[in-house]
Formats: C-alpha cells, structure tokens, sequence
C-alpha cells in the first residue's frame, strides 16, 4: 500500500523488513494491544486464516500496536501472532494510522489525537494498493467467514 511506502516494518524477532515487500499483496492492517482480551481472543484466528491464505492470497498483515511498550508489543508478536509484519513501535506512523483509519484503543484516543474514532481494538482494515479502505470491518468478515473473507478481498482487488 502506497501508504507504506516509507514504512519502518519489523518481523517479531526484530528484523527490519523493507515495505517494498508489500508491493503486489492484499494488505491489512491490524490494529491490536496484548492488553486488551478481545484482541488476544481475535489473534489465534487470524494467525490461523493467514497461515492458511498468506501464500495462496499474498495476504500480508501489518500489526500496529497499541501496547504500553515496545517490550509488551515483541512479547504479543512472539506468543500469539503469526510471522507478519509490524510498524516499529518507535514509528510516528504507527499514529498516523490510527488517525487516518480512526482505529485505536479507547485509552489512547486522547493522546494519539483520534479525532473520530470508528473503532476500538481489535480492529482489521483491508487495504487497496493506493491506501484507500476495502473493507473496514475485517475483524467481523474474518470471524464470520474465515479464509473465504480473504479470498473474497483478493476478487475485490482483482475486479
């Protein structure tokens, strides 16, 4: 997504990865705290769906975190998500998506300056190539549907 273009992206073990990797794939981004249970009751699912959709899909989830430090945020990514990507924590835009999209922990509107926040976490936004919002509500169609909600974004890309 053009938006994350310039993106400092990092594997749970630290890796810097280049957002030009992301050219071509059907990106989402998933808003998330180990904090908070709703979010740690969504991840085994999604780590599920994109383990089974990532390379028949090229799907790519980019997790920006809501967590209280970077240590809680490596912590989440180590036991609980699937080998996707992540906004380093220190990123200013890691923000920025949160107010872009409106997608943010209730706690942190203030500070991050979510202006209209549309939703709390977790929350999965399905993105088009040039950053504009397929599907906002990832995290409903992902539960109700499992890998056929994945394959419907990619014919939604495609069409």
């Amino acid at each position: 997504a053009a938006l994350l273009q310039d993106a400092h992206l990092v594997k749970a073990n630290g890796d810097k990865v280049d957002a030009s990797s992301l050219k071509g794939k059907l990106v989402a981004l998933y808003f998330s705290a180990h904090w908070c249970p709703p979010c740690r009751q969504f991840t085994p699912t999604l780590k599920d769906v994109y383990e089974e959709t990532s390379d028949k899909h090229n799907f790519q989830v980019v997790f920006v975190s809501s967590d209280d430090s970077q240590e809680a945020m490596k912590g989440y990514m180590n036991e609980a998500h699937g080998d996707w990507l992540a906004v380093s924590y220190d990123s200013p835009l890691r923000n920025e998506l949160k107010r872009k999209y409106g997608a943010c922990a209730g706690k942190e509107q203030q500070e991050v300056k979510v202006e209209e926040r549309r939703s709390g976490i977790p929350a999965l936004v399905v993105l088009q190539p040039d950053g504009a919002e397929l599907c906002f509500d990832g995290t409903g169609e992902l539960s109700a549907s499992g890998p056929v909600a994945v394959k419907r974004w990619r014919e939604k890309l495609s069409a």
